[in-house]
């Protein structure tokens, strides 16, 4: 099998193949572009010698210091492959490496996600919550804000989907989706007034930006991947990570103060707009080129 002119390790940019770490059945030229788009397969492409270093590109999407120890990660940014990161807080992080990259920000599904639902048709007290197995996510957080708002507003409901099965511990005042697809997840974002994440990082927050396109007012922690979006005050209101307090006055707020609500979810939903595959495409094939 011939990895052709543009290949995705982990991942796809225009010829794709399974997640796959060890590579034996590749033949790869010297011309060939290649892409890894994972810790891992950035690790496993710098050990191909057929490929030199400037055809190689690290797409960086996340500080990924769960899969090996931070001093390995920040190693792989210095291996002279062409840095690409889609966040501003990870190009910093690249530099404080050694190293420099180029920004191309993610994109968005404008035909997938779209606003269907009226802002000011929806019930305010409606909530859309990620869940997640990941502990950066910090969903537990999230969780526990919510159950403050529970006791000041009664008819509190939320709506939680994820890739896992639900929790166990999950109250009654929640409804769970279970790897929503199709226009479902579009419609749970519609169904709902407010998104709440409280990761302590993100690489980009891509279920923030889906919630903004579909009308939701945001109440998230302020960090390096929700801030690419998420501006407080402005289109969004953001609380410092870990504070659950801080968390749960801002939902308060957007849940009881509608004309805020609605001012920041139509900015939200104004300026997510910028965001298209298209200008990202433009943007990685200018590198390439």
């Amino acid at each position: 099998m011939h990895a052709g002119e543009w290949f995705a390790l982990n991942g796809s940019i225009k010829k794709w193949f399974p997640y796959c770490y060890h590579l034996p059945f590749i033949s790869f030229r010297n011309t060939d572009i290649v892409f890894a788009t994972a810790y891992d397969t950035a690790v496993e492409l710098n050990k191909i010698t057929e490929v030199p270093q400037s055809n190689k590109f690290y797409l960086i999407q996340d500080y990924e210091i769960w899969r090996d120890s931070p001093e390995a990660v920040r190693t792989s940014y210095r291996f002279g492959m062409q840095n690409v990161v889609i966040a501003p807080w990870l190009q910093d992080i690249v530099k404080d490496s050694g190293s420099e990259s180029q920004l191309v920000t993610n994109g968005f599904d404008f035909q997938r996600f779209s606003l269907k639902k009226p802002i000011e048709d929806r019930l305010p007290y409606e909530i859309v919550l990620l869940n997640h197995t990941l502990e950066h996510k910090r969903v537990q957080d999230s969780r526990a804000a919510l159950e403050i708002v529970k006791k000041q507003i009664p008819e509190l409901h939320v709506t939680m989907f994820g890739t896992c099965v639900a929790p166990k511990d999950m109250p009654s005042w929640y409804t769970y989706h279970r790897q929503p697809i199709g226009q479902e997840l579009c419609d749970i974002y519609n169904n709902g007034a407010i998104y709440v994440a409280a990761s302590d990082f993100e690489g980009f927050g891509l279920t923030v930006g889906e919630a903004m396109i579909c009308g939701c007012a945001v109440a998230c922690t302020d960090n390096g991947g929700f801030r690419c979006m998420a501006e407080h005050e402005k289109n969004a209101l953001l609380s410092p990570v870990y504070d659950v307090e801080a968390l749960a006055k801002n939902i308060i707020r957007l849940i009881t103060d509608h004309e805020l609500r609605k001012r920041l979810a139509l900015e939200g939903n104004r300026n997510i707009q910028k965001f298209t595959w298209e200008e990202s495409y433009n943007k990685l094939k200018a590198l390439v080129q």
